[in-house]
């Protein structure tokens, strides 16, 4: 039988280092094109979220489920889940308007900016799509062999062949 050459060992410091920051994991290993691609594409979906659907898109309280997903983002998605809170929803941004409610049950309010229809369903989805990418690119950092991304030596099929 002969032997095969598989370095796809487990590193659980590139599935780390990327949820810290999207690609980080990837550039860590000495794999920086993939990294940096892999940043371009997750920053690329969760900024253009927040563009989309306001920073309202990204709600840990009110949007638990979505935010599961979007957590896999790492801290980025936190911190925009914190700005919501402190920003829109104590209104420190905007007015709070006053929501219509049921007679007997407390009033409730939101900020005047907070993000309604299908803008915000978008960007929420777009954040939510951003955080399972990076779950997929985590995933790939963990198995990736060091610098594999390096061009090889070698030649390719057909090149070089005579007839």
């Amino acid at each position: 039988m002969p032997a095969t050459n598989n370095d796809a060992t487990f590193r659980p410091l590139g599935a780390i280092l990327g949820w810290v920051f999207p690609g980080l994991g990837h550039i860590a290993g000495g794999n920086a094109k993939r990294g940096f691609c892999a940043m371009a594409g997750v920053l690329v979906l969760f900024l253009g979220g927040l563009l989309v659907g306001g920073v309202d898109c990204v709600d840990r309280k009110e949007d638990r489920l979505w935010f599961f997903g979007q957590a896999g983002c790492g801290p980025i998605a936190f911190a925009a889940s914190y700005a919501n809170d402190a920003l829109l929803k104590s209104g420190e941004a905007a007015p709070m308007i006053e929501m219509p409610s049921y007679p007997g049950q407390p009033e409730v309010f939101v900020s005047s900016y907070k993000g309604l229809a299908h803008a915000n369903e978008f960007g929420t989805l777009f954040v939510f799509l951003a955080g399972l990418l990076n779950i997929c690119v985590l995933l790939d950092a963990t198995v990736r062999a060091p610098s594999s991304d390096a061009p090889s030596t070698g030649r390719r099929a057909g090149e070089g062949a005579s007839k």
